[in-house]
């Protein structure tokens, strides 16, 4: 699929489906001068205020304003950004049935401004610490800095082929299903200390230039590190490996520990590389190690 029809399917797509959900929708005047914004508000607030309205029609004029004013200059889509950030964080959960549609719409316009193509914010950061997020689906995107600290994953979270030109951290966050970071680069780093993951972690073929801290991670079913590479340390430290763990043909350049890890499946370390000081102490293995 092309980087158009990506963006076509994402933004467009996802507001007609929300508008056939909620009814037919009325036309919103376009974002009011600073003066002239109810009750002395800014455009953005403004904006954030309607995005959190309870009626649907009010909500969907504040996206399409939400667009407009990030597209109308470049200074305001950091801006912006924060903004959708903010009325995700503050998005009801459970909340009505309305209230979950409406996620899944902010996640994809959120997601179709940092995937190259039309449309797309260059050198973005997102910040949606402890946020409830849906299937969210941050695959093939390019962005600076990504902080999901305490944040809830509900279903799948993609992160594949993505480029972070500055870190991801998302300490203490709790995935509900399988995560996905399988290609992705990390040039500066990666944070998951803490994080649960109840289903797989796909993490093969990633590639970290900087920190990769993984300490005290919980992976109930298998984590998959085939052929990544980690350019700096990498802090694997009192880790819990439910399931299968595969390091095959990954390449450690700097320090990396096991250090107080459990490995509760199988193993396997077939051709890993390491360039550096390793540490297993105390490390816990259920079945017989495989690094032919």
């Amino acid at each position: 699929m092309s980087f158009l029809s990506r963006w076509l399917t994402a933004t467009s797509g996802v507001l007609t489906v929300a508008a056939v959900t909620w009814g037919r929708r009325r036309r919103t005047p376009s974002p009011v001068p600073h003066s002239q914004s109810p009750q002395g508000l800014s455009p953005l607030q403004d904006i954030r205020a309607r995005l959190l309205a309870t009626e649907s029609d009010v909500r969907l004029g504040a996206l399409r304003d939400w667009v407009a004013h990030g597209e109308s200059r470049a200074e305001h889509r950091q801006p912006a950004l924060d903004v959708l950030c903010e009325a995700l964080r503050e998005l009801p959960w459970p909340g009505t049935e309305v209230d979950q549609r409406w996620r899944l719409v902010l996640q994809a316009s959120l997601a179709a401004r940092l995937r190259p193509g039309p449309g797309f914010w260059l050198g973005s950061d997102v910040d949606l610490r402890h946020t409830t997020l849906v299937d969210f689906d941050l695959s093939e995107c390019r962005l600076r800095d990504a902080r999901f600290d305490g944040t809830r994953f509900l279903g799948d979270a993609r992160f594949d082929q993505s480029t972070f030109l500055g870190t991801l951290q998302a300490r203490g966050a709790f995935f509900g299903r399988h995560v996905l970071f399988t290609r992705s680069v990390f040039a500066r780093g990666l944070g998951l200390r803490g994080a649960t993951v109840c289903g797989n972690g796909e993490l093969s073929h990633l590639h970290v230039a900087g920190p990769a801290v993984l300490r005290g991670m919980r992976f109930s079913g298998r984590a998959d590190f085939t052929c990544s590479r980690f350019g700096s340390e990498l802090d694997c430290s009192r880790v819990r490996f439910g399931g299968r763990a595969v390091f095959r043909r990954a390449w450690f350049a700097g320090a990396s520990s096991f250090a107080g890890a459990w490995f509760r499946g199988r193993e396997d370390f077939v051709d890993a590389a390491f360039g550096g000081e390793s540490s297993f102490e105390n490390t816990r293995f259920g079945h017989r190690v495989h690094a032919d």
